[in-house]
């Protein structure tokens, strides 16, 4: 009997990021609105609203559409006028639908060997359905990893109306984070949920969830009960929502390996993900890793060694994205990659998360000798007192020695920093301005702090006066909407340092690195996207004001075209 077809969505990046913004600060408003009874000493959807307005106020828009760098960079090669990005054509874009992740090339051979035939949809939005669902399929996966459960809901409906007797299944990490609470779940979360009822046929409620998954997939062949499954939620006779026994899963490093030679030909690209480790072993306040991952787990260099000889023999690969949580938290591990590597002469260069407290001069240089031209820095703070607050362990000198030294090996970097953690004030968010502009940082995020229950922060919620959710919140030090203000003002104030607003500034880099750019005509176009947004906030002429919009897009088009 031939495999049954399992079709895997990995991730929704949308094609017009204007419609897509809109929703999602619309479907956000929606819940605060929701969820405000909750917190009557708080106005959560006004809240919600100003901190909108500020996320608005520092984007740029073009024409009345929001337009993030890969947009810009559409607009000046269509002749400025923006393209309608639509599944047939998105290829011939700048666009993040076009990426590969891990996850769907993880799950294809792993389904693959437990005897299913898996069809990896790489992204949603670029995917006909009519072309997918003609045939008979045993079952439609949803990974959360990169969607909203919006997204899943919206992608669910739509399976439904094209074959609405294929069950519609949905992991993964946000899953695990949104339905982790099971059964205390309050009567207004249980109506939200509801939404998905006849939509989602059940969920995956485990953080890794592949041995769930198989187990799931072996009962619908069977046409067997659910509540055999752990780790499931799903809508019983009655509507409600029922979860059935947790099981922790484990799952061995090793085994997680990619046979890189037997993935189909059409779910590669020049840059491809590579996953080395699991789990982080230091606890910010913030995070949620150490609450999906509480153990640190490595390949053994053996496997990881075998994963990238067969990545290099695939003669195309031009960059690998190391996804590790914490690449070089294990310092003698770190190294010992690193020497394999350079003794491998592998042709391709790299990029990886990195922890600034973790790299030494020495350390810094075996990176770049190993190929390393990017790294992403979880800075957080240019304020110590904050990063204290956070249980960061990091001091300044530390983030200030880790940019220097990446500048000085010619890697380049990108610090991510969040705004109105608990104890925040005007003054520690001024020490963190003046350190991007003192530092030499190439590049940086801001984060909004996103107050979520998964987090250690959670439980001194007392303690700071914390209360709220999401991006409405309130501390006794700041509420969310004066960090959003201030938060607004960096683009202006940062004149060295650069960043996309709401898009990932790596994702970006790699995606045109991958085109041919070099890293000097990235961070040009980087530089000419804040002078056109500061051109279009100020345009009055004046001697000290920036450039005008004409010359700043005729010099764009010149990078681009």
């Amino acid at each position: 009997m031939a495999p049954k077809r399992v079709i895997i969505i990995a991730q929704n990046q949308p094609l017009d990021n204007d419609a897509h913004l809109r929703r999602k600060l619309a479907d956000a408003e929606k819940r605060a609105e929701r969820q405000s009874a909750r917190f009557p000493d708080l106005d959560l959807p006004w809240l919600q609203r100003e901190v909108h307005r500020y996320i608005l106020d520092a984007s740029l828009f073009l024409d009345g559409r929001y337009t993030d760098l890969l947009d810009l960079m559409n607009f000046v090669k269509h002749g400025r006028r923006f393209p309608e990005l639509t599944s047939q054509n998105a290829a011939q874009y700048y666009s993040l639908a076009n990426t590969v992740t891990l996850n769907g090339i993880y799950l294809h051979q792993y389904l693959e060997k437990h005897g299913y035939a898996p069809l990896v949809v790489q992204n949603y939005a670029t995917q006909d359905l009519s072309e997918i669902l003609t045939g008979d399929a045993l079952a439609v996966c949803i990974s959360s990893n990169f969607v909203f459960m919006n997204d899943i809901r919206e992608m669910a409906e739509e399976i439904k109306q094209y074959a609405p007797e294929v069950p519609v299944i949905a992991g993964g990490m946000l899953v695990k984070k949104v339905l982790d609470a099971g059964e205390h779940f309050s009567q207004r979360t249980y109506e939200h949920l509801s939404g998905f009822r006849g939509k989602v046929d059940a969920f995956v409620v485990e953080a890794q969830g592949e041995q769930t998954l198989v187990k799931l997939l072996q009962c619908l062949e069977r046409g067997a009960p659910l509540d055999e499954v752990p780790n499931l939620a799903y809508f019983d006779g009655t509507g409600r929502l029922h979860f059935t026994e947790r099981e922790a899963e484990e799952i061995h490093m090793d085994e997680t390996a990619v046979a890189w030679d037997r993935v189909p030909g059409k779910y590669l690209r020049k840059i491809l993900p590579l996953n080395s480790s699991r789990g982080c072993a230091y606890r910010c306040r913030f995070c949620t890793y150490h609450w999906l991952f509480p153990r640190v787990s490595f390949k053994s260099i053996e496997v990881l060694k075998a994963e990238l000889k067969a990545i290099a023999g695939l003669g195309f690969v031009t960059h690998i994205r190391f996804t590790d949580d914490n690449f070089t938290a294990n310092q003698a591990r770190m190294k010992t990659v690193l020497e394999m590597m350079i003794r491998e002469g592998f042709e391709f260069t790299w990029s990886s998360f990195a922890r600034a407290s973790a790299l030494t001069p020495q350390l810094v240089k075996l990176m770049k000798r190993a190929g390393c031209e990017f790294v992403d820095l979880g800075l957080e703070s240019g304020s110590q007192r904050i990063l204290n607050h956070m249980d960061k362990r990091l001091e300044i000198t530390q983030s200030r020695q880790a940019v220097a030294m990446l500048n000085d090996a010619g890697i380049i970097s990108r610090g991510s920093f969040i705004i109105g953690y608990p104890g925040e004030t005007p003054d520690t968010f001024s020490e963190t301005l003046q350190f991007i502009n003192d530092s030499g940082l190439p590049y940086y995020h801001p984060y909004l702090f996103y107050y979520t229950a998964n987090t250690l922060i959670h439980q001194e919620r007392e303690r700071w006066g914390l209360r709220g959710l999401g991006l409405a919140w309130a501390h006794d030090t700041m509420n969310s909407a004066e960090a959003a203000r201030l938060m607004s003002r960096m683009s202006a104030e940062i004149d060295k340092s650069f960043t996309d607003g709401q898009t990932y500034v790596e994702e970006i880099y790699k995606l045109l690195r991958g085109e041919g750019f070099t890293p000097q005509q990235i961070a040009a176009i980087f530089r000419l996207k804040r002078e056109l947004w500061l051109a279009i906030k100020d345009p009055a002429p004046s001697a000290a004001s920036p450039r005008q919009r004409e010359e700043i897009l005729s010099d764009l088009e010149r990078l681009v075209t």
